[in-house]
């Protein structure tokens, strides 16, 4: 081997490899601000929605009173079909099944 040969080899160590991509630091400091973002963005979507205020009737439920019977009772349009309006009703006060009972307060949203 010549003199040449042995000195790129030892040029060839010398060197630095550069590493491209992000730090850890980095990727933190975006999950931070990718999460801080979508906060925000959901609390402006759904605030909108919270400050509506509620359109119907109030109701105190009876005994013997049921979903059916309150929507046939208050329903203001009979071209409504009484199963729509009980969703409706259902919607309007968080109900997850068609369970009332005495002395509970109803909102019935008025029909269209």
């Amino acid at each position: 081997m010549n003199s040449l040969t042995v000195r790129n080899r030892f040029e060839k160590k010398e060197e630095r490899r550069v590493r491209f991509g992000i730090t850890r630091g980095q990727a933190l400091l975006f999950l931070i601000t990718f999460t801080l973002f979508f906060y925000l963005l959901t609390e402006l979507v759904f605030a909108s929605s919270v400050n509506e205020e509620p359109h119907g009737t109030e109701v105190t439920v009876q005994y013997g009173d049921s979903l059916w019977t309150l929507a046939v009772r208050y329903k203001a349009d009979q071209h409504v079909d009484t199963r729509d309006y009980i969703i409706e009703i259902k919607d309007a006060n968080g109900l997850e099944s068609n369970k009332i009972y005495p002395g509970q307060t109803l909102l019935l949203p008025d029909t269209p």
